[in-house]
């Protein structure tokens, strides 16, 4: 049966669909995550040419409900899952654009999805042609043989797309980026990609991981342990940086962006935070951080604000420890190789002056990395000659309070500045 749709080719095309094969493959992933799926299973035919000529996308999801479809198929740009509060991990599309971005390949797009109708397991089929995406053709539902509930996707007439290139170990490293903190978000639920039978692995794109409990204590001195799992990524992944909240049976309730989203120094990093206090705890608890509930006393708040604390200090000591030993050789080689600092010959006293500025320069850019980010280069060169010519005086000493009430500096970052400015 043909359906027509609010659909027009023009809509399409300038609708912002996904420029490459790899996302278009993202999207029809993260459709059956959407739709509930614990397992993904990809398999890409080719020629004996090298061009692939067929790509079937396998779900375990909850299906595509028949009574929906002239609302999510028949209409672009909007779907059923914008009424999903904004920071859920769980559902990713809200468009509905990934349905249609085979186009950018295929000639035909066919879904076969099972759901449960009436406590029935119902099968039935979608097609969509490239050439006419302004109607998509539906079969009757039929009751079905299949063990579960799922879909598959299946993009046919495909033009040009060479083999190698999703079959290809950068293929598997976009997904791993991709989808990596996903699948460790659920990891305990079994969540997992295959792509022609080889799984997704994602560990190697793991820094940094650490683990430990906290006990957070609430007015009546009762008593919340929390198991606090820090990943720092060794590039950026497919959601930006947050804390996830999981109850006690490892699903996620809440998400909160972590404060060092606009660091621009590569820290890549997600908190994964465990424990039964978030039995019945949901993201709309989220005001319980606002100014206006900053004072309540109420257990579950003192307790939830005490805990963001102790996750602000985490990241905080991690971020340092990450510019320490790593960030910052990057940007003491970038001030070299950008001419950013004052010139200076080769005598003595002019090589004892650079390593003071260049040591005074480490200990402010680790203290707070935001001090050098997103700063015009001239700037730079202006603020960083200032700290030279003071170094240079009898006043020195006075750099500290001055940086202090921009920067703030825990007592160890104190001394060691104080240090330097004795040289």
């Amino acid at each position: 049966m043909k359906n027509s749709t609010k659909i027009t080719n023009a809509s399409i095309e300038s609708a912002g669909l996904p420029k490459d094969a790899k996302q278009v493959l993202a999207e029809y992933i993260w459709n059956g995550f959407d739709a509930k799926a614990t397992t993904i299973t990809i398999d890409i035919t080719s020629n004996e040419l090298g061009y692939i000529e067929r790509i079937r996308i396998m779900d375990n999801g909850e299906g595509i409900p028949p009574d929906l479809l002239d609302y999510s198929f028949g209409n672009f740009l909007d779907s059923l899952k914008k009424a999903v509060p904004k920071r859920s991990s769980y559902t990713r599309g809200k468009k509905g654009k990934g349905r249609f971005s085979f186009s950018l390949f295929a000639t035909r797009a066919k879904w076969h999805t099972t759901v449960v109708i009436e406590d029935n397991l119902m099968e039935y089929s979608l097609t969509i042609d490239r050439a006419s995406k302004e109607e998509y053709e539906s079969s009757d539902p039929v009751l079905s043989n299949a063990q579960h509930t799922g879909t598959i996707v299946l993009l046919e007439g495909i033009f040009g797309l060479q083999a190698g290139i999703l079959e290809s170990d950068d293929f598997m490293d976009f997904l791993a980026q991709e989808f990596g903190w996903f699948l460790h978000l659920n990891k305990d639920a079994g969540y997992a990609i295959s792509i022609n039978d080889k799984l997704l692995s994602y560990d190697q794109l793991i820094q940094e991981s650490d683990t430990t409990e906290v006990t957070v204590y609430g007015p009546e001195d009762n008593s919340y342990r929390f198991k606090v799992n820090y990943i720092r990524w060794k590039y950026p992944i497919g959601d930006r940086y947050y804390y996830y909240f999981l109850n006690s049976y490892n699903i996620e309730v809440a998400k909160l962006l972590s404060s060092f989203n606009n660091n621009a120094i590569d820290f890549h990093h997600s908190v994964y935070v465990e424990s039964a206090f978030f039995n019945h705890f949901e993201q709309s608890d989220m005001v319980l951080s606002t100014e206006s509930n900053l004072f309540s006393e109420r257990e579950h708040q003192v307790v939830y604000r005490k805990l963001m604390a102790e996750l602000r200090d985490l990241l905080d000591r991690k971020q340092k420890k990450y510019v320490r030993e790593q960030a910052v050789e990057i940007k003491m080689q970038e001030l070299l190789q950008k001419n950013l600092l004052p010139s200076y010959d080769t005598s003595d006293e002019d090589k004892k002056r650079k390593n003071t500025l260049l040591l005074l320069v480490q200990e402010l850019y680790i203290a707070d990395p935001r001090a050098f980010v997103g700063i015009k280069a001239d700037l730079i060169r202006t603020y960083i000659g200032f700290l030279d010519l003071l170094l240079q005086t009898e006043r020195k000493a006075e750099i500290l309070p001055i940086v202090q009430q921009a920067i703030p500096l825990s007592d160890k970052e104190k001394e060691r500045i104080k240090q330097i400015l004795k040289q």
